[in-house]
């Protein structure tokens, strides 16, 4: 055996642990819900039957998996954007020398590292009271305030405000990890060149330094939103109105309130498309920038 053949063996001996695992709980699972979805499966009665694309079609035919797809496609815009701008204006305020810094820093980041469910009853709580508050100040001007978690209106924006509240500090690290990469001599010969510091420094020096770590933020973000769940659960069960309900929410109502496997099977086939092709997508086109 030639010195490039062990090596490569040697290659794929440390690569198969990995690979084995993530055949087992990766490949494996996807492969098994691709063929449920192609099956009527219902758990109360415990019998399959093949019926090939009907799943899909059923499910894309109901006026709650489209209202589901909208009310995804609000939660995504809702908070990734949002998000990721919170995230940096906190990561650019606390790359600076300031005082209590470390504390600062790690207050923030707390809320993530946080249980979902714990921090949705907080909410739950804080907006009942924010309600009647709200609603005593504004009734002396005769303005009625909103009902946030009642309301259609207002319960997606309750259920934003919590994610990003939660999840600000872990992008906010990721920024901060990727504001300490940049070398200091790069602002040095910045300023020597005659940059401004503010403005003109980030956007010609920090913004294109930091596009790497934007990125990989951006693409976790959207996968993060795609696949929310425990706020919309917790909060409002999905409700008023369906006016929660998200595409995870809809297969967890399919599959476990009307016993429905095979339409969930199939719409989590379709959720899993979708954040490929989006991945994909963000790949495709940032990839120059990188």
């Amino acid at each position: 055996m030639t010195r490039l053949q062990k090596d490569t063996l040697t290659a794929y001996l440390f690569v198969l642990p990995a690979a084995l695992l993530l055949s087992v709980f990766v490949v494996y699972p996807i492969v098994d819900l691709v063929v449920v979805s192609l099956h009527e499966w219902n758990i109360l009665e415990d019998r399959m039957t093949y019926v090939a694309a009907a799943n899909y079609r059923a499910v894309l035919a109901d006026d709650a998996f489209r209202q589901a797809f909208v009310n995804t496609l609000i939660f995504v815009a809702g908070t990734v954007p949002t998000g990721m701008v919170i995230s940096l204006g906190l990561a650019l305020l606390l790359d600076s020398r300031i005082r209590a810094v470390r504390f600062l820093r790690a207050a923030i980041f707390t809320p993530y590292v946080t249980s979902t469910v714990a921090a949705g009853v907080v909410f739950v709580w804080l907006f009942d009271v924010d309600q009647g508050s709200v609603n005593a100040v504004l009734g002396v001007v005769g303005i009625k305030g909103p009902n946030w978690l009642q309301s259609e209106a207002w319960a997606m924006p309750a259920v934003i405000l919590m994610t990003l509240w939660r999840q600000a500090g872990y992008s906010m690290v990721l920024f901060l990890a990727g504001l300490q990469a940049i070398p200091e001599s790069t602002y040095e010969a910045a300023t020597i060149d005659g940059a401004r510091p503010g403005w003109q420094t980030f956007r010609h020096i920090t913004w294109p330094q930091l596009w790497p770590t934007t990125f990989f933020v951006l693409v976790v973000s959207v996968i993060f939103a795609f696949r929310a769940f425990e706020p919309m659960y917790v909060m409002v069960r999905g409700g008023p109105v369906g006016s929660t309900t998200t595409l995870v929410y809809y297969v967890f109502d399919r599959a476990f309130r009307f016993g429905d496997m095979g339409q969930a099977a199939a719409v989590s086939t379709l959720l899993l498309a979708l954040v490929l092709a989006l991945t994909w997508l963000q790949f495709r086109f940032g990839r120059d920038e990188v």
